[in-house]
């Protein structure tokens, strides 16, 4: 018998954990955190509905925290087997492992300090030594080559953008009774965006499950190199800050390098761009290594002052160094993680700017529900911030250009090649809406079987 378990990402966007069972052979495709509001976080401490110890192996779509953010936790609770990836998701998610337990050990130690926990003692979902026993478990897997797991399954990855390494995965499984196939869409990144590679064509399977981040949405045609001009020649007139909440595995990067082609071209005059992160530095390094996974040339990034690091980039490192942007009146950029506002150095950024009306801060990214940066996006006037009250009068701005996810027309345009219905598709990774949306699209317009998933319902293939 072959099943397909919801563990995450089902009815929401955040802890992608999708687990194949092969007559009595366990594998889970990712394994992220539940992310946004307390209700679902909460899931993260509870014991997963599968014993850790009995999954022989896991495999991975792409490095960001939701889709990997749960695996030390996992290693932790008795999970020893092997863990695949593409070469460069493997480097990013040692980097993203070890800045998560740091910010979860930080973290834990502030609410103990402050005495601000309900329990008798606040503990981090994980440690950093956690983090590190994970490393050991790590194989990189080209894209295109199949890997056999024995006589039931085999796997390979297909480059499907959205941020350095990303992945789709091709499954074929077999029970011994019958053989079938199934294709994990992992993030769809979008066409045409600078830094990343397009998604290839995907391989037709049997089976489908579809991310719906943007289910029945379209982004609206955006120039991102005149959007970002516009935006900050605003900024230089106002001699202000543009402060840009960005991930550090991949929108920092590209919003570099963006700025970094608009002053050489120009358009813009030179611009001190502080980049603080240090996690958005390493993975900076991980792109200079892995230039064969992305659009820019390589020759362009062995230069000391290549796109990534400017004559007008500086690098904090150190929260001192940090704390000092707290007095640049501008103009200046201020890129720092994390993206959806929910930790890191960005929240004391914004607890300084926000009440300014001089700033402006762009949300260049998708933004989760229950999240700091939605409520933002949401258009509210007053937010707390590690409990303190923050008044917003900043400017806010959307680039949805920057997206890296496609949208729902750019899905089907993903999947155009397909020329044979499949047997069904599952539609994840997405809120409520999203996923139906998504799910009337491939009905009406691709006459496929759809269907929703329930959070930790088991489906058979």
């Amino acid at each position: 018998m072959i099943t397909l378990s919801f563990h995450g990402a089902a009815g929401v966007v955040t802890g992608s954990k999708n687990l194949i069972t092969v007559n009595a052979r366990r594998f889970l495709v990712d394994c992220g955190v539940f992310q946004g509001p307390k209700v679902l976080r909460q899931q993260n401490w509870a014991a997963p509905p599968f014993e850790p110890a009995s999954i022989e192996a896991i495999i991975l779509t792409h490095a960001h925290i939701d889709h990997i953010g749960y695996l030390p936790r996992l290693v932790r609770q008795g999970f020893s087997g092997k863990i695949f990836a593409t070469a460069p998701t493997v480097e990013l998610a040692r980097i993203l492992l070890l800045d998560a337990a740091h910010i979860q050990e930080e973290d834990a130690e502030f609410r103990n300090k402050r005495r601000a926990t309900s329990h008798e003692k606040a503990l981090p979902l994980y440690t950093t030594d956690d983090a590190r026993k994970t490393f050991d478990l790590f194989v990189p897997v080209a894209f295109h080559r199949w890997k056999k797991l024995g006589d039931e399954i085999r796997f390979r990855f297909h480059a499907v953008g959205h941020i350095l390494g990303a992945a789709s995965v091709e499954l074929g499984l077999d029970d011994g009774v019958k053989k079938t196939s199934i294709l994990f869409s992992g993030d769809v990144g979008r066409y045409a965006t600078p830094l990343i590679i397009d998604p290839v064509t995907p391989p037709q399977t049997d089976y489908l499950v579809c991310e719906s981040t943007y289910g029945g949405e379209v982004h609206e045609p955006q120039d991102i190199f005149f959007e970002m001009a516009k935006v900050i020649d605003e900024v230089i007139r106002r001699k202000s800050v543009l402060l840009i909440p960005a991930f550090a595995v991949g929108r920092t990067q590209q919003v570099t390098y963006i700025i970094d082609v608009l002053i050489d071209q120009k358009r813009i005059p030179s611009i001190p761009i502080h980049i603080d992160s240090p996690m958005a530095v390493r993975v900076t390094d991980v792109y200079r290594r892995f230039s064969s996974y992305h659009e820019i040339n390589s020759d362009a990034l062995r230069r000391v002052k290549n796109v990534f690091y400017g004559r007008n980039v500086k690098l904090h490192r150190k929260r001192k160094s940090s704390k000092k942007l707290n007095r640049i009146k501008g103009p200046a950029i201020i890129l720092s993680a994390s993206g959806m506002m929910t930790a890191g150095r960005i929240l004391h950024h914004l607890i300084n700017r926000l009440p300014d009306p001089k700033t402006t801060v762009a949300l260049v990214g998708y933004m989760a529900e229950g999240t700091l940066g939605r409520r933002l996006l949401e258009g509210e006037k007053m937010v707390y911030i590690h409990k303190i009250p923050v008044e917003v009068k900043a400017k806010m701005v959307t680039m949805m250009g920057l997206s890296g996810h496609a949208d729902s027309y750019e899905l089907l345009h993903w999947l155009e090649p397909w020329k044979n219905h499949p047997k069904k598709v599952f539609i994840n990774h997405g809120e409520p809406l999203r996923s139906e949306a998504m799910a009337r699209q491939f009905r009406e317009i691709k006459g496929w079987d759809t269907y929703v998933p329930a959070l930790h319902e088991t489906v058979e293939l």
